[in-house]
């Protein structure tokens, strides 16, 4: 059995779609009630939407969880531009697997996320020059890996390097080709942390990739969505589906949306202007999406944002997921149930199948 630990729920379904791409059988815990029916178990602390305590804490539980099964590898997945409190939760998880270096390999390659000279870049920019600034719990305002984690002991070397016997290194890559060499240069010695490219390669040592199943998205359908990214608000704002989430929740609200629904099939909900706190608008996210899955016998989601998605599914009352599609990298379909839930972090590309549904 392969464990995974992810920070958030997003990172949760994008290895859970790396591992189905292998044919490998996944199930997704968002609680430590786990089992090991499965090649690959990954649990969702969602401990980056948490206080720093609360996190590696939380990371803590999930990690004596895990270590119960005795797993032939446990990879801790971090966000690919290291945001949360990645050294803090490192360093609790090496202790409890008891390990005394840790490798971290956020860089992602293949979606032109990198690190070169100490530094991270996305599409060949600094990230300082990217939205990423302007996240709204995890603001990043240096390009300095040491920086964006917040610890200077940290060695930041790149695959032809000499590897010290004990600490933390985070490794450059500029290539697929250097996540490879990685992948090839660590041992079960380290405790291995990363993001998706990291961990498919990590795979590709040892499985192949076999043919997906082809699907269909159910409808009604209902588009969630949690994330701040400008691209994306301008693309809901073209859609005549769209449902803004208001302050409250009340029954004129949930008779609009479920309008919109019973004529088009789909809706989408979205934040609008609200200057209300993140924590505040997931919670009412949450509330909104659970009421309209119950009145309009909603079959499928479709949730854009890690935090978001955990929201609704604690509302919902789901704490495992059987992963079934992987539309596209990190966007995975999943089955709870009858219900089917899709979830893709907020930076990602949407998928051909929501853009079509939505255009």
């Amino acid at each position: 059995m392969i464990a995974v630990i992810a920070d958030d729920f997003t990172g949760a379904a994008e290895l859970a779609g790396i591992s189905l791409r292998y044919g490998l059988s996944v199930s997704v815990h968002l609680d430590n009630t786990i089992d090991a029916n499965a090649d690959v178990v990954i649990v969702s602390t969602d401990s980056r939407s948490m206080q720093k305590a609360a996190a590696v804490y939380c990371t803590a539980d999930a990690v004596e969880a895990v270590l119960k099964f005795e797993p032939s590898l446990i990879y801790k997945k971090i966000d690919s531009v290291l945001r949360g409190y990645v050294i803090d939760e490192v360093k609790v998880q090496m202790e409890l697997s008891e390990k005394n270096k840790a490798f971290i390999c956020p860089a992602n390659p293949s979606l032109q996320r990198t690190i070169s000279n100490g530094e991270y870049f996305i599409n060949g920019k600094k990230i300082t020059e990217t939205g990423f600034v302007n996240d709204p719990e995890f603001p990043i305002s240096s390009a300095k890996v040491t920086a964006m984690v917040n610890d200077e002991t940290v060695h930041v070397l790149k695959h032809n390097d000499w590897l010290p016997v004990e600490g933390i290194v985070i490794g450059e890559a500029e290539s697929s080709e250097d996540i490879k060499a990685w992948a090839e240069a660590i041992d079960e010695t380290w405790m291995l942390v990363g993001a998706g490219d990291f961990y498919t390669a990590l795979l590709g040592k040892k499985y192949t990739v076999k043919p997906q199943q082809k699907f269909q998205l159910q409808l009604p359908h209902l588009y969630v969505c949690g994330t701040a990214f400008e691209e994306r608000k301008a693309f809901i704002k073209k859609l005549d589906c769209t449902a803004y989430l208001p302050e409250t929740i009340d029954e004129e609200w949930l008779q609009q949306t479920g309008s919109i629904i019973k004529e088009k099939g789909k809706a989408v909900i979205a934040i609008g202007g609200s200057k209300q706190t993140a924590l505040t608008l997931r919670t009412i996210m949450a509330k909104a999406v659970a009421a309209i899955v119950a009145k309009e016998n909603i079959k499928e989601i479709f949730i854009e944002g890690g935090s978001t998605a955990a929201a609704v599914l604690e509302e919902l009352n789901i704490k495992k997921l059987i992963p079934v599609n992987e539309l596209s990298r990190g966007v995975v379909r999943m089955k709870a149930g009858d219900l089917f839930i899709t979830v893709k972090p907020g930076s990602y590309q949407l998928p051909e199948e929501i853009l079509k549904l939505y255009s």
